[in-house]
């Protein structure tokens, strides 16, 4: 059974990793956070749109520059004995799932003039490089802090440990067990002077070098108390040629809402979508076409986890 959520408008948080463990224990996270990285291969990765182009394209836009980037991604992002390497050749990596409010952790090394970073709901960035000041800043910001309150890098080609949480659009950044960044709002970089977006992407940057990541996990915190919910939207959307998951990844996006889907059969999500036009629907409606439209039945439990399941197995 696969299941599968999709997320497009909210806030996450985050909270501690663990760095030097033995092989056995690479890539296993914590009670409460889940892998975003298995060890194995770019499941929960996909290539890179930056948040401001993405804003800006159709749905139809969307998949096909999705699927260039993701080619893009597979020719310089692999993984290696439990790691995820990058070999300095390609673009940044992004997470399948938008985040809001969270605890993050991930391990992370460099060579010598190294540069890196990650971006937080799309925006940069926590920063990693080579320099005397020292890595876990919020390199961007402009009116707030952006150097880390110590130095506490390892050495140059050791292991170093992140841990990050964020919570509306406050960070705080523990480098190696030490605070580096102490509840510091997160400028929003793509469009100065507004809010940040409440949902976005977590990404491992790159500046053209080598780059080894591991032990990457992920808890989303509930949203900031008193935060108001998203108003409910109505979607459109019109395709051709594309899996039903990808059909509902976008309608997640453009209803600025949560979707988790279940998949008892292991096969629904795969089927694909010949041709599927939708304009200004209620989402429930939207999903509920989509899916009729590709055989399937979906029924909500009480969880508000949408199942699915083919029509002649009602």
């Amino acid at each position: 059974m696969r299941a599968y959520r999709w997320i497009a408008a909210a806030s996450v948080a985050l909270v501690g990793a663990q760095g030097g463990a033995s092989a056995q224990e690479l890539n296993k996270p914590p009670r409460g956070f889940t892998a975003l990285f298995n060890g194995k291969d770019l499941t929960n990765w996909k290539g890179l749109i930056d948040i401001k182009r993405r804003a800006t394209l159709s749905p139809e836009q969307l998949v096909e520059a999705q699927k260039a980037a993701d080619e893009k991604m597979r020719a310089h992002w692999s993984v290696e004995n439990g790691m995820l390497i990058y070999d300095g050749k390609g673009d940044s990596l992004q997470s399948f799932k938008d985040y809001g409010d969270f605890e993050f952790y991930v391990d992370w090394k460099i060579l010598p003039a190294g540069d890196s970073g990650i971006y937080l709901r799309g925006n940069p960035q926590v920063q990693i490089w080579d320099n005397p000041i020292g890595s876990g800043g919020l390199f961007n910001n402009q009116k707030g802090p952006s150097k880390p309150l110590v130095v506490a890098d390892k050495p140059v080609g050791e292991w170093n440990t992140f841990y990050i949480k964020m919570v509306g659009d406050v960070v705080t950044v523990k480098l190696n067990d030490k605070v580096v960044v102490d509840n510091v709002p997160l400028e929003n970089y793509w469009f100065r002077g507004q809010p940040l977006p409440s949902r976005g992407p977590l990404e491992l940057q790159h500046h053209g070098n080598r780059l080894e990541f591991r032990n990457i996990y992920v808890r989303e915190l509930p949203s900031v108390v008193g935060q108001a919910e998203p108003p409910v939207k109505l979607v459109s959307l019109t395709l051709s040629k594309a899996p039903l998951s990808q059909v509902i990844s976008l309608l997640a996006t453009s209803g600025e809402v949560d979707i988790i889907l279940r998949d008892p059969t292991g096969k629904a999500l795969d089927r694909l979508m010949e041709f599927i036009s939708i304009r200004d629907k209620p989402l429930a409606t939207a999903i509920e076409v989509v899916c009729r439209a590709a055989g399937l039945t979906v029924s909500r439990d009480k969880d508000g986890v949408y199942v699915l399941k083919p029509q002649d197995l009602r």
